[in-house]
């Protein structure tokens, strides 16, 4: 009896100490991400609907860019690094490797974003300098990412949030004087893309100095590493590129179907539903790193944990939802005149926006111990769930894309939860590398 009540105080005591964390990550990720949102919402009121639904495009572009980059590696880096965190040896072999990989994968990125987003401005309207230069002036912001997100997993497993949280809030200040200072001026949307980049860079410096502190990365790549990492990106890349296509699927489908102040409006709304990134940002920060250190071990406790952490992610979105049910006039007040009579859309892009959250959160999680519900399975239930609602909803309106948007991810949230169910139902496996272990 007295051993069990040990277990129970020690388990109540861990949840106190991750609920403690979260609660104290997220008020000083909320600092760090308000001044990101002022940033992005100067932009929208700065910019008019036409050079505004250019930026989204961009922006949309951007995000493909980096998810095709990404492909997975980011939690492959984190699954491997999960057991190995104490040892800056192989720590840094797995940071070199997943850099190397991220910097192949950039060059082909470029070259299937950068035409894309060009075609689509041109679609609404964009001259070929203007869809250009548009295009063009997201690089520099890209080129800074690619490493940026993997610095970034050595604090976070060894949970020195503080250090990381000041250089992304000195960032985020950066790009928000600049925004103040300079779009006022030129209110264009290659100008709005550009401000981001200089601010990042600097971010990337500090990062990577604080990297070398606890990883020996400034290496060659580890062939054992990067033989284990791309067994893991064989399993995680199909269904990567293929959110790469449908994580911006409102502003496609909008860029296609609609109109420019329509995506302009899409693009609007998305800035106030970036408030959710605060959440989202602080359970990447403290939930998956914790959960990818359980020992493989203990499957059981993985099992619970990742129940937890969505359920308590729920909790925590219900209440920007039910600020925006009550006051959704204020917060369109935030975009503008051009934007003050959605106030119905504002709330789909709420609910929307929460699906979406729930949904990454579920798929990082599994993906922080090598549990990624096969491409096989992924791509042929979302594409025939996606195409079933784009023949039913009106893709010309933006409360009809919204809806794609939102029971997509609904479905595919449903998906990654009852895989990772499965899979812990399943007969123990042979231990692999993405669940906790690089020898």
């Amino acid at each position: 009896m007295k051993t069990t009540f040990t277990v129970a105080g020690g388990g109540r005591r861990r949840l106190i100490g991750w609920a403690w964390s979260g609660l104290s990550t997220t008020a000083a990720q909320a600092a760090v991400q308000c001044l990101g949102f002022i940033a992005g919402i100067l932009i929208v009121r700065y910019l008019a609907p036409r050079e505004y639904a250019f930026y989204t495009i961009a922006t949309a572009g951007l995000g493909t860019m980096t998810v095709l980059t990404d492909s997975g590696i980011g939690s492959s880096v984190l699954a491997l690094g999960g057991g190995v965190y104490q040892d800056p040896v192989r720590l840094g072999a797995v940071l070199a490797t997943g850099i190397r990989l991220r910097r192949r994968f950039s060059r082909i990125a470029l070259v299937l974003g950068v035409p894309l987003m060009i075609t689509l401005l041109r679609r609404q309207g964009a001259s070929w300098g203007e869809a250009t230069l548009v295009a063009v002036s997201v690089v520099p912001l890209f080129l800074s990412t690619v490493t940026a997100h993997l610095f970034e997993m050595v604090p976070r497993l060894h949970q020195t949030l503080t250090s990381l949280q000041l250089i992304q809030g000195a960032a985020n200040a950066g790009r928000l004087l600049l925004t103040a200072v300079l779009v006022p001026l030129w209110p264009i949307a290659p100008l709005a893309s550009l401000v981001a980049a200089l601010p990042q860079w600097w971010a990337n410096l500090r990062l990577r100095s604080m990297a070398d502190q606890r990883a020996l990365w400034r290496r060659s790549a580890d062939a054992q590493v990067a033989s284990r990492m791309t067994s893991q990106l064989r399993r995680t890349m199909p269904a990567a590129i293929y959110y790469a296509l449908s994580g911006q699927l409102t502003v496609w489908l909008i860029s296609l179907f609609g109109k420019a102040n329509s995506v302009a409006a899409i693009g609007a709304l998305g800035r106030l539903a970036m408030a959710l990134a605060i959440l989202s940002a602080a359970f990447n920060a403290v939930a998956v790193p914790r959960f990818a250190r359980i020992a493989a071990a203990e499957p059981g406790l993985a099992r619970s944990r990742y129940l937890q952490a969505q359920l308590a992610l729920m909790a925590a979105c219900l209440v920007p939802m039910l600020l925006l049910f009550c006051f959704p006039a204020a917060a369109l007040a935030l975009l503008g005149a051009s934007y003050g009579d959605l106030q119905h859309e504002v709330l789909l892009m709420g609910f929307s926006s929460c699906a979406a959250t729930l949904c990454g959160a579920a798929y990082t999680l599994g993906a922080a111990r090598g549990i990624v519900t096969p491409a096989a399975i992924t791509i042929p239930y979302s594409i025939v769930g996606q195409a079933l609602l784009v023949a039913l909803l009106p893709l010309n309106t933006v409360s009809g894309v919204i809806w794609v948007g939102l029971l997509s991810a609904l479905s595919q949230w449903l998906l990654h939860v009852l895989y990772f169910e499965w899979h812990y139902r399943q007969p123990p496996p042979k231990p692999i590398c993405g669940a906790n272990a690089v020898t």
